[in-house]
């Protein structure tokens, strides 16, 4: 033991994610702005998480692909971080795929299975947060799928406009987008 030191009062929190997360090697807890806010999106401060998809930095995150949806669990602040183990605990257990959790108005905690990896996440989560609190301010529905753009290529779109060649490119584009999300969910970390 280092004469002078003391334990950190996120201890609790960080036997808690070893607890449920056994692969998880290290745990980064950061007061960023964009985390702050975003836990700030419902008014009212009710919500248990935040929802975001169709974007690519999705995959930084690990175990989701650009068009999942990413729930992050947010967990009300406390006066003393060790009194927020209990609900730490119980939003691992509700929302087992995500590797972070939320403190409304006060920040993130993130976890890998190294510190590398543990980085990693931070930033790609700071990214999302980041990019949530500019799209709300553009009046972009972070959480929605998007209503247009290439990627939406129906099955069944109407071909009376067009010849056979042109069919014919959009069953590949369709057949080349479900290939590259096979792909993209294969190489999730």
């Amino acid at each position: 033991r280092t004469p002078g030191m003391r334990l950190s009062a996120c201890t609790p929190l960080w036997y808690v994610v070893y607890r449920h997360r056994p692969s998880a090697r290290a745990v980064i807890h950061t007061h960023s702005m964009y985390a702050c806010l975003a836990t700030l999106f419902d008014t009212e401060e009710e919500s248990d998480c935040l929802r975001i998809t169709h974007l690519e930095m999705l995959k930084g995150v690990g175990h989701h692909g650009y068009d999942d949806v990413l729930e992050v669990p947010i967990i009300d602040n406390r006066p003393t971080e060790d009194l927020l183990a209990g609900q730490l605990e119980e939003a691992i257990q509700k929302y087992p795929k995500c590797n972070a959790v939320l403190v409304r108005r006060h920040g993130i905690y993130a976890w890998g299975d190294s510190w590398e990896q543990a980085k990693t996440q931070c930033e790609s989560f700071d990214y999302l947060f980041e990019s949530c609190v500019k799209m709300k301010s553009m009046g972009i529905d972070f959480s929605a799928k998007p209503k247009h753009g290439s990627y939406r290529i129906s099955k069944k779109r109407v071909v009376e406009d067009f010849n056979d060649g042109e069919e014919k490119k959009d069953e590949e584009v369709m057949e080349q987008t479900a290939k590259t999300k096979e792909t993209d969910n294969d190489n999730a970390v």
